[in-house]
C-alpha cells in the first residue's frame, strides 16, 4: 500500500517484514534460504492449502512455537479460528507465492520508493528472517525514521514484546507536538 498508493499512507510501521528488495537479496544467501524454505513450498500450486489445514493446522501452529512467551492455548485457538475463515489460508499463502513467482527483474521493476516516514520494529531472534534484512536501503525508504531492534524477541515481536511494541507504535503515530 505504501509503495503503490503513497497518497493514503501518512506514516508506516513494519514489524519483522523485510523490504521486497532486501528480501530478494537475502534469498541469494544459503543462510536465508534455509530460514525461508517455506516461501518456495508455498509457491507449489494447491498442495500448501491442503498441508496447512491438515492435523488441525499443525503446519501453521509449528510456526508460532518460537514465540517467547509461548502463545496460550486460547491465543492459538483464535489463530485457528482466523485461519479457518473461507479464503484465509489461500490469502496468506498467496503473499509468499507472489514473493517468489516472478523473476527478480520483474519484481525490481515494480518497486517504488516508500515516501512515508517509516519505523521498522525487528525481533532479533527471528527464526525466519535474518537480522540483516531489517534495514531497508535508503533509496527504497528515504524517510526511514529508524530500525528498532528488540533483543530476545522472535518473528512474533508484537507478541513477545507487546508493551514495548505498543509504546513504540503509540509514540511513532502520535500527533506531532
Amino acid at each position: 500500500m505504501a509503495m503503490n498508493h503513497p497518497e493514503v499512507v501518512d506514516r508506516l510501521a513494519i514489524l519483522n517484514a523485510a523490504h521486497p528488495r532486501r528480501l530478494s537479496e537475502g534469498l541469494h544467501h544459503p543462510s536465508q534460504l534455509r530460514k525461508s524454505w517455506y516461501f518456495f513450498f508455498f509457491a507449489t500450486p494447491g498442495l500448501p492449502e491442503e498441508i496447512v489445514q491438515a492435523r488441525d493446522w499443525h503446519f501453521f501452529r509449528h510456526f508460532l512455537q518460537d514465540a517467547n512467551p509461548p502463545y496460550t492455548p486460547e491465543e492459538i485457538e483464535r489463530y485457528v479460528e482466523a485461519w479457518s475463515q473461507p479464503g484465509a489460508a489461500a490469502g496468506m499463502i498467496n503473499y509468499y507465492r507472489a514473493s517468489v513467482r516472478q523473476s527478480q527483474k520483474e519484481a525490481a521493476a515494480k518497486l517504488r520508493p516508500i515516501s512515508a516516514p517509516t519505523l521498522v520494529i525487528w525481533g532479533e531472534d527471528d527464526q525466519y528472517l535474518g537480522p540483516d534484512l531489517a534495514e531497508p536501503d535508503h533509496d527504497d525508504v528515504p524517510n526511514l525514521d529508524r530500525v528498532e531492534r528488540l533483543a530476545g524477541a522472535s518473528h512474533w515481536v508484537h507478541h513477545d514484546e507487546a508493551e514495548r511494541v505498543n509504546q513504540l507504535l503509540s509514540d511513532f503515530f502520535a500527533p506531532a507536538k
